[in-house]
């Protein structure tokens, strides 16, 4: 059996040091994500850095691991794909902003 091929990025992010409250890869386990234009087996760089308009974040709320859409007006949210409704960023944990997205095909 042939060796699947890897994404053409791959040996970047695995020379990615992995640093808590930094960077770190996160995959994605299944299609919930795709109305964000993400889907099952994609793999996100993730980092820690301030927020802007349209910034794709991974949140936490409530406990549980959202992927989300942040908007700053009318008021900073974060908006998850339908039927979740929008989260207050004051109800929300950031873990970090969506710096990459790696594909396989």
């Amino acid at each position: 059996m042939e060796p699947s091929p890897s994404h053409p990025l791959q040996p970047i992010l695995d020379q990615i040091p992995y640093q808590s409250g930094r960077s770190f890869v996160h995959q994605i386990e299944s299609d919930q994500w795709k109305d964000l234009g993400v889907r099952k087996q994609d793999q996100l760089l993730i980092e820690f850095r301030p927020l802007k308009e349209g910034d794709l974040a991974l949140i936490l709320h409530h406990g549980q691991a959202i992927l989300t859409r942040y908007r700053h007006l009318p008021q900073a949210t974060f908006t998850p794909p339908a039927p979740l409704e929008p989260i207050p960023k004051d109800d929300a944990v950031l873990q970090g902003v969506v710096t990459c997205l790696v594909r396989t095909m």
